[in-house]
């Protein structure tokens, strides 16, 4: 009887380990399965095979974290908000979960939180660059222009290549006129020498500024490497404008127009139509614009 109760004690033993087995198994070939998905950017089944995993292991935190942020990309913020959430209540040690949560506070306008989640990450890790960034695109919602641009100088000293940081410090200084804007501007262009946008940021700057022939120069040479960039012919022609060019301005506004249809277009087509005492083909422009939105009008 003793040898019975042995052998069945062995077998349960036994049976437990093949079941544990088993089951690390299946969390793992799931975990495989969601990784794959995820790397496809199948969204669906990634997080299909993540709740698997936690079905098994409610607390596995990988499986955690990538569902909020497979919550987040489908633009599902609460879910993603629930899930880092319960990431930071089993593991407040990860400064960048920390950080996650403050840019879905910012993205709501809970700029209360939005420094709370932040200074709880920079507790943990100070040396990193998004939470400055963050901070600083909070306090200019704030309107506190001064503590932007010393936590976005802060964000670049712990990385020069945040190219997005020369977007804003270059912005901010400029309405500040200031004119380092200028060498930030040209930096960042450095960091990032393929983002024409930073370079027609680059030659707004130097308009405001008064100097017209670096701003010429700037436009010239984004329209040469990408000729069909609307935005860049759109600003190109309000420089022109703003130059008394009517005429080179229209020409950069039909341009534009062929690319792509914009009311802001329209409107400054009708705008230099009128200047130039163009009436019936403005009248023209109006009744095309009133398509589109009956209350504007230039």
């Amino acid at each position: 009887m003793k040898l019975f109760l042995i052998s069945i004690t062995r077998l349960a033993f036994l049976l437990l380990i093949l079941f544990s087995c088993n089951e690390a198994e299946k969390t793992g070939s799931n975990l495989n399965k969601a990784q794959a998905y995820l790397i496809q950017n199948n969204l669906d089944s990634a997080e299909y095979f993540f709740n698997q995993v936690l079905a098994k292991d409610s607390n596995h935190i990988e499986s955690i974290n990538k569902l909020a942020e497979i919550h987040f990309r489908k633009v599902e913020i609460g879910k993603a908000l629930k899930r880092f959430e319960q990431s930071v209540s089993i593991d407040s040690t990860d400064a960048e979960i920390h950080l996650k949560i403050a840019e879905i506070k910012l993205f709501l306008g809970d700029y209360k939180e939005v420094f709370n989640s932040i200074n709880k990450g920079l507790r943990i890790n100070n040396k990193l660059p998004e939470g400055y960034f963050m901070k600083g695109v909070a306090y200019k919602h704030l309107g506190d222009t001064t503590k932007a641009i010393s936590s976005y100088k802060t964000a670049i000293e712990l990385n020069h290549d945040y190219a997005e940081v020369y977007y804003e410090l270059g912005l901010l200084l400029t309405l500040q006129k200031d004119p380092l804007a200028i060498d930030y501007y040209k930096n960042g262009i450095e960091v990032s020498k393929e983002d024409n946008g930073l370079k027609l940021s680059l030659a707004w700057s130097y308009d405001v500024f008064g100097k017209f022939k670096e701003a010429d120069e700037i436009y010239k040479s984004v329209l040469t490497e990408e000729p069909d960039f609307p935005e860049g012919k759109y600003n190109y022609a309000i420089f022109k404008k703003k130059l008394n060019q009517l005429d080179t301005s229209l020409i950069l506004c039909n341009e534009a127009l062929e690319i792509g249809m914009s009311t802001e277009l329209l409107n400054l087509k009708g705008l230099l139509l009128t200047e130039l005492g163009r009436e019936e083909e403005a009248a023209a422009v109006m009744k095309e614009l009133k398509f589109f939105d009956n209350d504007i009008g230039f």
